[in-house]
């Protein structure tokens, strides 16, 4: 093994937290503006992961949670993120290993494609569980001001020839964009060959360097038109679900589903409780207008709005939320609980700043349930 003990422990809570196996930390230098290696200083708390062994892959195999049906290689959300999977001379090697020991889950890659070697597409292609998770942002003009390096001809190749599970579009703020990458993709029947097309909204935070804010700000004042033209002349294509909002139904529904299945876990918790228990739910942004109508004929039950200000900019979501914005915001008149969402922590129970859960709850002194 090539992980020291510090480096196991991320990777592990990164696999058990995510279903990312990080593979390695080295830097792609495909400079996509929106690439949060540099900018993030949040991401200093876990260690740089060095490209792993045959023997560490093994070994994290063991934390894949047997339930979901997907194994991902080299797409770190905290550990190694930003990446690219392909730069690791074993993961060829990686991808049919994965493939054999995990032969009812779907193997993928998130990745440009940049590094993906042509040469060894039919190699991939052979692999019948396993997909690539493009992320081609945009075909259009403002592709090499998103992505500098673009490999443009390469991209357009793994389009035409690449197993393909999934293909992100970026909104770039202009519908006429968007418009000219789903006829592409149609054109070339891609549509027929992905699990999914997902549109996704651009974000920035206080960290995003400078391009990237000018870049989200206007593709977020247009979102919604976009949205609005995508669910009428594509509606099998899906998008990103910033707030839920009816607006935003049709392309994504799993997001409002999770939501009521989410009230409903919450109310059953709640119901449980003595009816003189005062509660407080935890919300983003993205949820707090349709949990405050959710809960709105339940007196003992309080919705607080916490802005994503440490972490702030456009993001709403909230596994972003952190203990610092809960303590600056949420002045309780009554707390006999709290419940929180559960992807504010890793599967550690550490926040985004790596304080534990258990450090709120001395903090409030009260319980807190995570829903």
């Amino acid at each position: 093994m090539v992980l020291n003990k510090e480096q196991f422990e991320a990777y592990r809570m990164e696999i058990v937290t995510f279903g990312n196996i990080p593979i390695l930390s080295k830097y792609c230098g495909i400079g996509c503006v929106f690439c949060k290696v540099h900018t993030d200083s949040y991401l200093g708390h876990y260690p740089k992961i060095p490209m792993i062994d045959m023997e560490d892959l093994l070994e994290g195999f063991k934390y894949i949670n047997p339930n979901v049906n997907y194994v991902r290689l080299g797409a770190g959300v905290l550990v190694a993120p930003h990446t690219d999977p392909f730069l690791h001379p074993q993961i060829y090697d990686f991808i049919k290993i994965a493939s054999e020991n995990f032969p009812t889950k779907k193997i993928t890659t998130v990745t440009t494609g940049a590094y993906i070697r042509e040469d060894k597409l039919d190699f991939l292609n052979s692999i019948s569980n396993f997909g690539i998770d493009l992320s081609l942002i945009t075909m259009q003009g403002k592709r090499e001001e998103i992505i500098p390096r673009s490999e443009r001809e390469r991209t357009m190749t793994l389009l035409k020839h690449a197993p393909l599970n999934k293909c992100t579009l970026m909104f770039t703020g202009d519908i006429n964009d968007v418009k000219k990458d789903l006829e592409l993709l149609y054109s070339l029947g891609v549509q027929n060959k992905v699990r999914q097309i997902l549109v996704r909204r651009m974000e920035h935070t206080a960290t995003s360097q400078p391009k990237l804010k000018e870049l989200s700000s206007k593709c977020i004042a247009n979102y919604e038109e976009c949205i609005s033209w995508v669910k009428t002349n594509y509606p099998d294509v899906i998008f990103t679900v910033p707030i839920l909002r009816d607006a935003f139904r049709g392309g994504n529904n799993e997001y409002f589903i999770d939501a009521d299945e989410r009230i409903a876990k919450q109310k059953e918790i709640i119901q449980k409780m003595s009816p003189e228990s005062h509660i407080n739910l935890i919300c983003s942004l993205s949820g707090y207008d349709y949990f405050s109508r959710a809960f709105k004929d339940m007196p003992n039950v309080k919705t607080n709005l916490i802005l994503n200000r440490l972490y702030g900019g456009s993001v709403s979501v909230a596994g972003l939320l952190n203990h610092r914005d809960i303590k600056e915001q949420f002045i309780p008149e009554w707390n006999d609980l709290m419940i929180m969402p559960e992807e504010m922590y890793n599967a550690d129970g550490f926040d985004l700043l790596g304080e534990h859960i258990s450090e709120l709850e001395k903090y409030y002194n009260t319980k807190i349930i995570l829903a």
